[in-house]
């Protein structure tokens, strides 16, 4: 169990250098506080440290930070540290939910890492559903349906897919990435789900070793999937044609992807709708 002590002394410092390193754009110090193969890990591989500007809010460009509370879930496996950016035109220190950021760690190899982060409420995160609705009920109350101008709604629409960050070369290198992640983006999914489709290839490849004899085939499957996991409304062939890849060979890669991960329905692997969510207890969070 994480006492108070070891929040404020082990645990915290820990995001404080997250939040560091995130202003520093230093890479390398950001990489070794994420837990390997971790969302937070994920998301880094694909985008840098971009990424975290937008995941801590960094992007409000206030100085001051404080934590708001710190919940254990899983038996002390994992902490939710919840911390916020006040609004210093409030001189009472007041904030909104739109100032709040939370962090989830758990020890690896002895160490306090940063599992995911979210730019919400540890007890409320925000999800790719929840963030367009939000810019579904912002646009109805600006001009001409356009979207707020304000740094915090950027987050919202990372989430969202309305916001799409560039790519970096290492998340390309793979000949099926270079197809599907793009694909994803172009058809605006979240950045949830952008990671989600990223670990599952990459689970099929350690898993399954397939050989990579048509790439437009294999990205169409994981595309095809993530629509599965996202509950949209697609059709294999609708996304085999934005691949240029028949049904004979899509299908069969489905099959082969779902069988040797076991997916059935929702897998919370994969789906940005399989999240935890933390029920307050007495002032203790429970998972």
């Amino acid at each position: 169990m994480a006492t108070a002590e070891t929040v404020r002394n082990v645990i915290w410092p820990v995001v404080e250098q997250l939040i560091d390193a995130t202003v520093g754009e230093d890479d390398r110090a950001l990489g070794a506080l994420l837990v390997p193969r971790s969302e937070a890990a994920i998301l880094h591989r694909l985008f840098g440290s971009p990424v975290f500007d937008l995941l801590l809010k960094t992007v409000l460009g206030r100085e001051q930070v404080a934590v708001t509370r710190a919940i254990e879930t899983e038996k002390g496996k994992y902490v939710h540290v919840e911390f916020v950016w006040p609004d210093p035109a409030q001189e009472d220190g007041s904030y909104t939910a739109a100032d709040l950021v939370s962090v989830q760690l758990r020890r690896y190899r002895a160490a306090w890492r940063v599992v995911a982060v979210n730019p919400a409420a540890a007890d409320f995160p925000l999800t790719e559903a929840r963030a367009q609705g939000i810019l579904l009920a912002a646009g109805r109350h600006t001009p001409e349906g356009e979207l707020p101008q304000e740094p915090w709604i950027l987050p919202v629409a990372l989430f969202a897919g309305n916001l799409q960050l560039p790519l970096r070369a290492k998340a390309v290198t793979d000949p099926v990435a270079a197809l599907f992640l793009p694909g994803l983006q172009h058809r605006t999914y979240g950045v949830l789900s952008l990671a989600g489709a990223w670990r599952l290839w990459s689970d099929f490849r350690r898993t399954a070793k397939p050989e990579l004899d048509a790439p437009a085939a294999w990205a169409a499957a994981v595309e095809f999937i993530m629509g599965e996991q996202t509950l949209r409304d697609v059709t294999q062939a609708g996304v085999g044609k934005h691949y240029g890849a028949g049904l004979p060979a899509m299908l069969p890669r489905i099959r082969q992807i779902k069988q040797s991960l076991n997916i059935e329905g929702l897998d919370a692997r994969y789906s940005p709708l399989g999240g935890t969510q933390i029920v307050l207890k007495d002032g203790t969070g429970d998972a």
